[in-house]
């Protein structure tokens, strides 16, 4: 007897992984091998190897293994056991929260599902090919809170489980919208009360028109009027009275801005009027 230690205790990836044991201090002949499940050895795996080494190869579940050792009529004895941890393989998981926000001031939260293994960081970009403007995220939680952006930034999680490689998420987009931009107007004018045409004109503008609006105060401060027109330019006809005009631009998710205002001023006809003070003389 007096089987004294194995070395080699070891964490290994499931699937292709190797680990050699050796057994020392030992009195006596390596009769065999065993391996099991359980510390306690409840069930016993026999392997054919009577040398003092060992070599397991491939495993897919933790394992713990000995070796019987037996010397001359003296009754067999057990090593104590080492054990071989084995990793699940590392999923890295699905990253939730994608969103597009308005440049300046916003908030997204981006929430990490599906993995296996310990997030060890996250990343960002400024590409979803994580090639340019790669920064790592000192953050070890499945969570990360992207405040205040001003550019579309790409993000992923870095995950590991035990000794085997780590992997990537899936990529989580929060999508920036430049402020909205009212833009100029052009085409002031000024017209005759009754028969008359005049052409408003947007430029400068970032974002898409989503009204255009009219008022007869110039500071749209009352009887301010809806026009269902999303184009860029507006023609207003056979006015009667001074009308201001302003556009209506939002870009994605961003407050709506107001372009200048335009002025289509309106005259009164003219009034030929009577002549008094006819004579004879």
């Amino acid at each position: 007897g007096g089987a004294v230690a194995i070395t080699g205790n070891s964490t290994v990836c499931s699937g292709t992984n190797s680990t050699t044991f050796n057994l020392s201090g030992n009195t006596g002949s390596v009769t065999g091998w065993q391996w099991s499940s359980t510390a306690d050895f409840a069930t016993v795996n026999a392997v054919v190897n009577t040398t003092t080494t060992l070599t397991a190869s491939n495993l897919t579940a933790s394992r713990y293994y000995r070796a019987v050792v037996k010397n001359g009529v003296c009754a067999a004895v057990n090593s104590d056991a080492a054990l071989i941890t084995v990793s699940p393989i590392t999923v890295a998981g699905t990253l939730n929260g994608s969103a597009t926000v308005c440049t300046g001031t916003n908030s997204t939260t981006l929430t990490l599902s599906g993995n296996t293994g310990s997030v060890t960081k996250w990343q960002s970009a400024s590409n979803n090919t994580f090639t340019t403007g790669l920064a790592d995220i000192a953050n070890a939680s499945t969570s990360y809170l992207a405040e205040n952006l001003t550019a579309t930034t790409y993000y992923r999680v870095v995950v590991q489980s035990g000794a085997c490689a780590t992997a990537n998420s899936s990529t989580g987009t929060v999508t920036v919208n430049a402020a909205s931009v009212g833009g100029s107007l052009t085409g002031n004018a000024t017209v005759c009360t009754g028969t008359n045409t005049s052409t408003l004109t947007l430029s400068g503008h970032t974002g898409a028109v989503t009204r255009w609006e009219w008022s007869e105060a110039s500071d749209f401060s009352s009887g301010v009027n809806t026009v269902a027109n999303t184009t860029t330019t507006l023609t207003a006809t056979n006015l009667t009275a001074t009308r201001y005009y302003r556009a209506v631009v939002t870009n994605g998710v961003c407050a709506p801005a107001y372009s200048s205002v335009a002025t289509i001023t309106v005259s009164p006809a003219a009034v030929g009027g009577s002549i008094t003070g006819s004579d004879t003389v």
